[in-house]
């Protein structure tokens, strides 16, 4: 009678322990379901991002009486329309608007609007999407929160950066270029803006670093250098042979899996 009882008791503790793994399998994975995001929808959050952007545009400004001056010593930045600021002239009415398509996974083509700032224009030739560019960058989010920055030059093939970056830069020349007495590089007369894009020119659903899924982005650039790139070295530069259709993806057109750009034959 003794051991029927302690069995019993076995048996009970056992499926009481079974009970309890069951129950927290299935809550862990009806949380795990419940924290998944499903893909959202490009056009929505194209229609999102521009308001989020506009709404941004519409009560922050740059410090564009700076460069009223002739010295290339100042940087661009931005604050909030409010108190002493409120005579500010808004973004909104600086900026350029741009629509640029992008052809989504099922083959549709969805239009986002991009806004580029001219803060001085440069005086060289603008580069197109696929050249080489020497620069100074900061990325911003909307709070203005900095993910990213380079405050010393470095060299973009803006083949490898995300889409808006590429498209804005050309609305930006770079300057010119000398060499001082101590054999210290010197630029001046260079383009200074910030382009203002919306996720889908980004990283859309992705996260990057410390930029959250579907974010707007801003990107504060001064350029420098431009330098025309034939990737390929077929004697065509790169500007002819990338997106002749403007879908934004590189063009190959003999199918053989590479890019006109990168394709010598």
């Amino acid at each position: 009678m003794y051991l029927s009882a302690l069995l019993k008791t076995v048996f009970l503790k056992k499926r009481f322990i079974h009970i309890l793994l069951f129950t927290f399998i299935i809550y862990s994975c009806d949380k795990e379901e419940e924290e998944v995001e499903l893909p959202r929808d490009v056009g929505e959050q194209a229609v999102i991002d521009e308001q989020s952007l506009e709404d941004f545009l519409s009560t922050h400004f740059y410090n564009y009486e700076d460069f009223q001056n002739i010295g290339y010593q100042t940087k661009i930045t931005f604050d909030t329309i409010i108190g002493e600021n409120l005579e500010k002239t808004p973004l909104i009415n600086q900026v350029k608007k741009s629509s640029i398509s992008v052809k989504t996974s099922d083959g549709s083509f969805v239009n986002h609007s991009i806004y580029t700032l001219v803060a001085r224009e440069g005086t060289g030739e603008s580069p197109s999407s696929v050249d080489s560019t020497y620069l100074t960058y900061e990325g911003l989010l909307l709070n203005k929160f900095s993910f990213d920055r380079s405050s010393t030059p470095v060299w973009f093939d803006l083949t490898s950066v995300v889409r808006g970056f590429r498209e804005g830069v050309p609305a930006l020349k770079p300057g010119e270029f000398s060499v001082d007495q101590n054999n210290v590089p010197v630029f001046s007369n260079y383009g200074q803006g910030a382009i203002f894009m919306p996720s889908g020119l980004g990283y859309f659903g992705n996260t990057s670093s410390s930029i959250p899924a579907y974010s707007p982005l801003i990107f504060i650039i001064d350029l420098y250098l431009v330098k025309q790139t034939d990737h390929d070295g077929d004697g065509i530069l790169s500007a002819l042979e990338f997106d002749s259709d403007g879908d934004g993806i590189a063009d190959d057109t003999d199918g053989d899996g590479l890019a006109d750009y990168l394709d010598a034959d």
